[in-house]
């Protein structure tokens, strides 16, 4: 089993058991360029399928939504990617946090034999367990209203900035994001 990964090893237990695992990535390795994805997507492209076969894709992470558009610009690229390799789309299991995406997967994908498979789960390696403690804050001592968006660049974190840049809020919102001027 995969270890770098936020499908917990019993999620992994039963689908790896179930289907023929060609890859299993997450999406926010590669959302920032998805030319390295095609690339990685080429690493496993087969000049045939077996039914069973799937190229996992974790998708635990907001996608950016543009107006006017029904499905994320993300899940979006994801399709396009496989399209471009020409790896089918049935091939993919999309193991996420977004419920509801299946309706997005279906303004993308019409033919009913190359969906993909998704799972929709909150549940992750990063779930709340019984360990949890709950954390007293002191909202009334809270001085300045803040943003975090931390870990590497991503679409939806440099929209956010964007937006606060655009609209004056940067000097009542702290916020501070590396490489964005």
């Amino acid at each position: 089993m995969i270890t770098d990964v936020l499908m917990t090893p019993a999620y992994q237990e039963i689908i790896y058991k179930k289907y023929d695992i060609l890859s299993h990535w997450r999406m926010n390795e590669f959302d920032h360029d998805f030319c390295e994805f095609e690339q990685r997507l080429l690493s496993v492209k087969k000049n045939f399928y077996a039914p069973n076969q799937r190229i996992i894709i974790e998708h635990l992470d907001t996608d950016y939504y543009f107006q006017d558009f029904d499905y994320g610009i993300g899940l979006y690229n994801l399709f396009r990617a496989f399209r471009t390799v020409d790896i089918p789309l049935f091939t993919m299991l999309l193991f996420t946090n977004n419920f509801g995406i299946k309706q997005e997967v279906n303004q993308l994908v019409t033919e009913q034999a190359d969906q993909p498979t998704v799972i929709e789960t909150f549940i992750t390696n990063t779930h709340y367990d019984c360990d949890y403690q709950p954390v007293d804050l002191a909202v009334d001592q809270i001085q300045k209203a803040g943003l975090c968006m931390m870990g590497q660049p991503r679409v939806h974190r440099h929209a956010m900035f964007n937006f606060l840049k655009q609209e004056n809020l940067l000097s009542t919102i702290a916020t501070s994001m590396a490489g964005i001027s």
